[in-house]
């Protein structure tokens, strides 16, 4: 018996296989949607600094798509309402999705037409998902930079006409416009400088430690760093007048190196001496360094008012003493003595050189128990082996206010006031902040003498070497310096 496929059964399955090719159909072409859909955005970042371009900054950007790869990359500029392409960049197909891809450029904002001043730098990194009605999905950068196009200049102003070895010297120049930073390189350590107080638009001052030891004639260098292209630098040099240091002895009986232990271990304190040393050098690094972190930040205006007070107590040891340390008749350190060691009565109240505002109150390795204040103008002092500390940091405090009692703590052999005075961390001699003719003349005089002359004709820096000078203003007032002991 033969059996025959009727028509109504044929076109049931016909229309069944249609159906399930439409469903197939429909699910690859679903799939195919979805996976070119793409649901991460590109990511765009700059990996160099751009908030200041100059006439000519290379930048790099990097930029890339996790899903379905790059498209384009678009780079602008724009100020004022203009906008200009800085760079456009189209990426083929194929490439790893994924893989980040840095893009370098140059930004040279006068080719584009742009001045001085805030503008916008924007980039925009398309992928090649079908979003955005096949445009692909987007991400943005948007930057605020500020463009820079005429040189920092410095120029020397002014100089104390009396330097000592050991103290403070100022210096007064003047900035043709705002920098990053400007002050002056000592020995290749750099000193902030601040807004004259006396001064106008641009003029400033900084104050530095006039080295302790070295030649009679020296130099220093001004230097003056902008937001984007070369620092630039002006030698200032300098007549100092040297110092003959006292050299002290200091013998260290068993009890003190006991007590040194107890107040600070080391990693040995069994080893009495050894602990000592260590606490004498290595603590002592330890702790100019936390000093130099503290004084890293300063009011940019003077604070102070008139000479430091001093504490009323014997002078025991004097700052620059250079100290020799025997242990059983035999010499085992050397150091030089940063500060004037004072003593009075047992726990005296100690108070305030002068109007400041307490940044350090706490125990500091060697230096025991200590307050330390801002004065302004990159100007610390510092009372050290204190007892007792009746201050706070961020106290304003005035001139003789108390900020705690002398002590013993620390490396100090007997009750004692320890007084600093540091130029932004690095210690000078107090003796001329306690003296009003001093501040006056060589401080205050400066800023004056700076802030007078015209830009016209601002004065120029000293010149070393022998010769006819020219009658000009500038060669006359520092002619008349040069005949100032």
């Amino acid at each position: 018996m033969t059996l025959k496929l009727t028509p109504r059964f044929g076109k049931k399955a016909s229309l069944a296989l249609w159906s399930l090719l439409g469903v197939l159909l429909l699910a690859a072409l679903g799939w195919l949607l979805l996976g070119q859909m793409d649901y991460d955005d590109p990511v765009v970042r700059l990996t160099t600094p751009a908030e200041v371009v100059g006439a000519k900054t290379p930048l790099t950007l990097e930029a890339g798509d996790e899903g379905s790869g790059l498209k384009e990359v678009k780079i602008t500029l724009s100020q004022d309402g203009q906008e200009k392409v800085v760079l456009e960049k189209k990426f083929p197909p194929g490439g790893d999705p994924g893989e980040k891809v840095g893009i370098p450029f140059t930004l040279e904002p006068k080719a584009l037409g742009f001045k001085e001043g805030k503008a916008t730098l924007t980039a925009v990194a398309r992928d090649r998902s079908w979003r955005e009605m096949f445009k692909g999905r987007s991400a943005t950068l948007s930057q605020e930079v500020v463009i820079d196009l005429v040189p920092i200049t410095v120029a020397f102003q002014s100089v104390s006409h009396l330097l000592h070895a050991g103290g403070t010297g100022v210096i007064g120049y003047r900035l043709n416009k705002p920098g990053k930073e400007s002050g002056v390189l000592v020995g290749g350590q750099f000193y902030r400088g601040y807004p004259n107080p006396k001064g106008g638009q641009g003029e400033y001052v900084v104050l530095f430690p006039v080295p302790q030891e070295g030649p009679a004639t020296t130099s220093v260098e001004l230097v003056a760093r902008p937001g984007a292209g070369q620092e630039v630098k002006q030698a200032v040099p300098l007549k100092v007048k040297p110092r003959k240091w006292r050299h002290d002895k200091l013998n260290l009986p068993d009890g003190f190196l006991r007590k040194v232990a107890a107040d600070l271990p080391g990693s040995n304190p069994s080893d009495l001496l050894g602990n000592y040393l260590e606490a004498n050098r290595e603590t002592r690094k330890k702790n100019h360094e936390r000093f130099r972190q503290v004084c890293s930040q300063s009011s940019p205006t003077p604070l102070w008012s008139g000479a430091f007070q001093r504490f009323l107590g014997k002078p025991m040891a004097r700052f620059g003493d250079r100290r020799t340390y025997f242990y059983q008749n035999k010499a085992v350190d050397q150091q030089t003595h940063l500060g004037e060691d004072l003593a009075s009565l047992v726990n005296s109240p100690v108070v305030a050189g002068n109007n400041g505002v307490v940044v350090l109150a706490e125990p500091v390795g060697i230096y025991g128990q200590t307050v330390v204040l801002d004065h302004g103008l990159g100007v610390f002092s510092g009372y050290s082996h204190l007892s007792q500390i009746d201050v706070k940091v961020g106290d304003k405090v005035a001139k003789g206010a108390v900020l705690g009692k002398t002590g013993t703590t620390g490396l100090a052999g007997g009750d004692h006031l320890h007084f600093d005075i540091a130029l932004q961390g690095e210690f000078v001699d107090p003796l001329e902040w306690w003296d009003a003719h001093w501040l006056k003349d060589q401080v205050e005089a400066v800023w004056v003498k700076a802030g007078a002359p015209a830009p016209e004709t601002q004065a120029t820096a000293p010149k070393e070497g022998k010769g006819k000078k020219k009658p000009g203003k500038a060669k006359k007032v520092q002619a008349k310096k040069k005949k100032q002991p």
